[in-house]
């Protein structure tokens, strides 16, 4: 029987792993999904995808379709699923895993890094100190999902950090930046007016992390709203009500060194 690849592309174009690498030598046809996050290939891979069947994937193909292109193209060999960050972060995937080996094939999922923990460590930040995650969306029809508010409010309860996911839909063109995040969540506030999150509330702005562009800027959140930033894509961390005194030495190195641009 063929075998299914499903292969994380990591954060950056030069941060995809050697396994990864590998596993596409060997498929004879390649599908790239990008509408779960950014994925950019680096000329090696492209060399390698020349002599592949390559095709795009959109969510109608795999959450509608039950990814039947991919099972087609099983059938006359081995296939590679490229997907950005790590493969099993978002859990459309899983469903293409149960789904593979209730055929009888094979199947190998090649992780790659991806921007949890990583957007926290690369921070300065305890990864036991990580609370629950969370996507903060932006407001449909008028309606703002404050879902998140609660997430924050449940994690400072337990001094945790908060790592918000900003909505991005490639296929859509939807790409929420910082200082979008930070006025939804200033929206939230005026609606629950809990003091959640307050404009002198700290927070860190990630954006293109593991690139050569990097940016982690630590701030409150009113002044995060007003970088520039404009890598893509973003990341916002609500920093727990009361850090740890190395957190806070790591937190000034970080930004210190990868908020200058901005400065």
């Amino acid at each position: 029987m063929s075998k299914l690849y499903i292969i994380g592309t990591g954060l950056a174009p030069d941060l995809i792993t050697l396994r990864a690498i590998e596993a596409l030598k060997s498929v004879k046809s390649v599908f790239i999904e990008q509408y779960t996050g950014l994925l950019m290939l680096n000329e090696n891979i492209k060399e390698i995808l020349k002599d592949k069947e390559v095709r795009r994937l959109s969510r109608r193909d795999l959450e509608d379709l039950g990814g039947k292109e991919i099972f087609d193209s099983l059938k006359d060999g081995d296939v590679a699923i490229l997907v950005p960050g790590d493969p099993l972060v978002a859990t459309t995937h899983t469903s293409i895993i149960v789904e593979a080996y209730k055929r009888g094939y094979k199947v190998e999922v090649v992780p790659g890094i991806s921007i949890i923990p990583n957007a926290l460590t690369m921070a300065g930040l305890m990864i036991y100190k990580m609370g629950k995650p969370v996507t903060l969306v932006y407001p449909k029809e008028g309606i703002i999902y404050d879902y998140p508010y609660d997430v924050i409010k449940d994690n400072d309860s337990r001094n945790l950090h908060t790592v918000l996911l900003l909505e991005l839909d490639m296929e859509r063109n939807v790409i929420m930046k910082v200082n979008e995040a930070v006025n939804i969540l200033f929206m939230m506030e005026d609606i629950r007016k809990e003091g959640v999150v307050k404009p002198t509330r700290k927070g860190v702005a990630v954006a293109a992390l593991g690139s050569k562009n990097q940016i982690i800027c630590f701030n409150t959140l009113e002044n995060l709203k007003k970088l520039p930033i404009n890598e893509i894509p973003q990341t916002l961390i609500i920093t727990s009500p009361k850090l740890h005194f190395m957190e806070e030495e790591m937190l000034k190195v970080m930004n210190n060194e990868y908020c200058k641009p901005l400065k």
